[in-house]
């Protein structure tokens, strides 16, 4: 059994995997494009003290220093063979500049966290994970203390027993909101012993442990990409089918889950034709009722004369085993495949150490792309309250995009 690391890697593959996908496919069709993403804390109860800023500060500068190792290099290329020969000798350059793209700031009247990152959309884009989970770690080292390890190790392992015994196929998600990553390193351990003795467990989104625990590292493509494309193609209306087909040109078939509600599903099936449905083999659940999903995405493929039988479903919003083997239940019931991405329920399920009888909070944050080129980028979701962006440019969203909403 591999040793549980106490503090995080100063590795630059401490990182979701579809975020170096999103970097080859920027780098392919957006070259030379700016941008900025912005943190969005979605609950204001939600505050950070001077300490924890200074130690988030250190974090953010040492990101400097990362680089990829002929070690790194050599396991991407190994394990994930859709990355171009191209895209390895670019991250093999490639480097962090905090100092110029990074900027953070702390209201310590209110206890409010600001960050920004602009520069090259290229260069930039693989911020949001490492940050998130270093924004988090800050607030559970200097905040939110009032938590400990015990029984960890016995919680994930009953959540994975579960899962494994009701057939459902997981993936682990939990980088961007672990509460440490001696947390996230202690779930692989134990969801690792399971997929040894045949359990369900299909990999995890963070490339690092995949390498140290010897599962597949998975992800495919976030919300930016039909974000940033909406601006810079000056199109709502397009902008999934527009990101589908240059994710396509990028990946020839591979990694073909396409993302459902960026601006919202009805928008989205109006794209997803039969060509489209027919290249793509999943679609990607992350907002609203899983279940009202799932049934429309049938019909949809119904409609399309498309055997559900051969087409899968991934839910990644806000899972945990109970609301999944639920969701795996419906899918079994409509002859459709299913998957499941489970993230704060395995990396940020705490109880308080001063009464364990009670739940801890788990951090409910994001770091969105707010301009590309440029142009303001929005998300809108199929629930409001994941709405990102700048109010104007969200009201001609929804304007533009106001026949999808009215039927």
């Amino acid at each position: 059994m591999s040793a549980i690391e106490e503090h995080a890697p100063a590795s630059i593959l401490d990182q979701d995997l579809y975020k170096f996908c999103m970097q080859q496919a920027v780098l392919q069709h957006y070259p030379d494009i700016d941008a900025e993403y912005r943190f969005v804390n979605r609950d204001p109860s939600i505050l950070f003290n001077r300490e924890a800023f200074e130690w988030l500060l250190e974090q953010i500068s040492s990101m400097a220093e990362l680089r990829a190792t002929s070690n790194d290099l050599e396991y991407l290329r190994s394990a994930c063979p859709y990355f171009s020969a191209e895209y390895i000798a670019f991250l093999s350059e490639f480097q962090y500049n905090p100092s110029a793209e990074v900027t953070c700031s702390l209201d310590e009247d209110l206890g409010l966290l600001s960050l920004h990152v602009s520069g090259n959309w290229t260069c930039i884009i693989l911020y949001e994970v490492p940050l998130l989970a270093m924004i988090a770690e800050a607030h559970y080292r200097f905040v939110d203390v009032d938590w400990s390890y015990e029984g960890q190790r016995a919680k994930i392992a009953a959540k994975g027993k579960m899962l494994a015994r009701a057939g459902c196929r997981f993936a682990e998600f939990g980088t961007r909101r672990r509460r440490s990553f001696k947390t996230q390193d202690i779930v692989m351990s134990e969801l690792s012993q399971i997929r040894s003795s045949g359990g369900g467990i299909a990999g995890t989104s963070n490339v690092y442990l995949a390498r140290k625990y010897g599962v597949p590292p998975v992800g495919t493509i976030g919300h930016e990409w039909i974000m940033g494309i909406a601006a810079l193609e000056n199109t709502y209306k397009d902008a999934d089918r527009l990101a589908l087909l240059k994710w396509q040109q990028t990946y020839s078939g591979r990694l073909a889950v396409a993302l459902a509600d960026t601006f919202g599903t009805r928008v989205f099936f109006a794209s997803f034709d039969r060509e489209l449905a027919g290249t793509y083999n999943s679609v990607r659940h992350d907002s609203g009722d899983p279940l009202a999903f799932a049934q429309a995405v049938c019909e949809h493929y119904r409609g399309l004369g498309i055997d559900l039988s051969t087409k899968c479903i991934l839910f990644s919003d806000s899972l945990t085993p109970e609301i999944a083997i639920g969701i795996k239940n419906q899918c079994d019931s409509y002859g459709i495949g299913c998957s499941f991405g489970i993230g704060t329920n395995f990396t940020n399920d705490f109880n308080l150490a001063s009464n364990p009888a009670l739940a801890g909070t788990a951090l409910n944050i994001v770091i969105k792309l707010f301009r590309c080129g440029g142009r303001p980028c929005v998300k809108l979701s199929d629930d409001k309250t994941k709405y990102t962006g700048d109010v104007d440019e969200v009201a001609r969203a929804q304007s533009e995009l106001a026949q999808f909403y009215q039927q």
